[in-house]
C-alpha cells in the first residue's frame, strides 16, 4: 500500500526515506533526513509531487537530522517528529555530535511532536504510525512501523555490531530492543535500517546486533 524511496545522505552516507500512498493522497513522510544539502531528496519529492506532513527522526545523531533545519524552512507547515530525550539534543550541537565533524555544528528547534511513554501512535490520515522505544544505539531513540515498513535507525543495521560506546549507549538496552524486534517477527516486515540495504525481518539472525 505504502511507496518507499531511500536517499542516500552526504557526505556521511546514511538513508533518508522518503513514504507515500498517492492512492490516500500526496502527503509524504520524511525519515532521517541527514543530508547537509537537500537537493536529492527535493528533487524526488517535486518529481513525485508529494507535500511533506512529518519530520520523523529516529534518534538525534546529525547524520540523521542535518537537513531538518532546510526542510522546516521550505515547508512551514511540517512536522518535526522524534523522542522527547531526542528532542532536547537536536538542540545542543554537543549533544546531536555535529560539533565533533570538523565543522562548526548546528542545533535544530524542538520538536513539534514528541514521542514519550504517554505516546505510541501518531495519526497519518486513516492510518497509524506505531513507536517503539530503540535505546541500545543512544538512549533517545525509536523505531516505527508504517504499514509494513520497520524504521530501525542505527538500533538494527544488516551484518552489522549496533554500535552502543556512544554517550548514552547501552548494550542491555539493546538487547532490550532485541527482545522486541523477536516479537515482532513473522509480520512480514521490511526493515529499513539507519545505514545499508533494507532487508527482512523475518529471515535475519537478530543476534547479529549484538555479537
Amino acid at each position: 500500500m505504502f511507496e518507499i524511496s531511500r536517499i542516500e545522505n552526504f557526505p556521511i552516507n546514511s538513508n533518508s526515506f522518503v513514504v507515500y500512498n498517492k492512492t490516500i493522497g500526496l502527503e509524504c513522510v520524511i525519515i532521517d533526513p541527514g543530508s547537509s544539502n537537500n537537493t536529492n531528496l527535493y528533487n524526488f519529492i517535486a518529481s513525485k509531487n508529494l507535500i511533506p506532513k512529518y519530520i520523523i527522526l529516529t534518534h538525534e545523531h546529525f547524520d540523521h537530522c542535518w537537513g531538518g533545519n532546510d526542510l522546516r524552512e521550505r515547508f512551514p507547515t511540517i512536522k518535526l517528529v522524534c523522542s522527547s530525550g531526542c528532542s532536547n539534543k537536536i538542540q545542543d550541537m554537543k549533544q546531536n555530535l555535529s560539533v565533533f565533524h570538523h565543522q562548526p555544528g548546528f542545533k535544530l528547534l524542538r520538536a513539534d511532536i514528541e514521542v514519550n511513554e504517554y505516546m505510541s501512535e501518531l495519526s497519518w490520515g486513516k492510518h497509524k504510525i506505531s513507536f517503539y522505544p530503540a535505546m541500545g544505539h543512544t538512549a533517545s531513540g525509536i523505531m516505527f512501523t508504517i504499514g509494513n515498513y520497520l524504521f530501525t535507525g542505527d538500533e538494527l543495521i544488516k551484518d552489522i555490531k549496533t554500535v552502543t560506546k556512544l554517550k548514552t549507549g547501552s548494550k542491555d538496552k539493546l538487547k532490550e530492543s532485541i527482545q522486541l524486534l523477536n516479537t515482532m517477527k513473522g509480520k512480514g516486515l521490511l526493515v529499513c535500517p539507519g545505514h545499508g540495504d533494507t532487508f527482512s525481518l523475518d529471515d535475519y539472525d537478530l543476534e547479529k546486533a549484538i555479537k
